[in-house]
């Protein structure tokens, strides 16, 4: 059941799949076993190196994360296109916090 219940298989019909196919399937579950549960690195593929590459926009979601507004409770970071200067939403809060000030 290890095998087939993850995978929604019936037991009965894995019981009726030919004997080397059941072997194959139990072979490779016992591969894959041996995949590292952080990386899922197979001891098989050998060392390797890391690259970091930084995208920009993961810079900006991550300080938008650390500012206060996100530290409300209940608050949503919302992906927007473009630039402050031409988002409706960003400009009408603008002039929303100009009047206020």
């Amino acid at each position: 059941m290890a095998y087939c219940g993850p995978k929604g298989i019936p037991l009965s019909q894995f019981l009726s799949w030919p004997e080397a196919d059941q072997d194959a399937a139990l072979t490779w579950q016992a591969h894959e076993a041996q995949r590292c549960p952080g990386c899922g690195t197979h001891p098989d593929e050998g060392t390797k190196h890391f690259h970091v590459d930084v995208c920009p926009t993961c810079v900006q979601l991550d300080h938008t994360r650390e500012s206060e507004d996100a530290k409300v409770r209940g608050a949503h970071i919302a992906a927007a296109h473009g630039s402050k200067g031409t988002c409706e939403r960003c400009i009408g809060e603008m002039k929303a916090n100009r009047k206020r000030g």
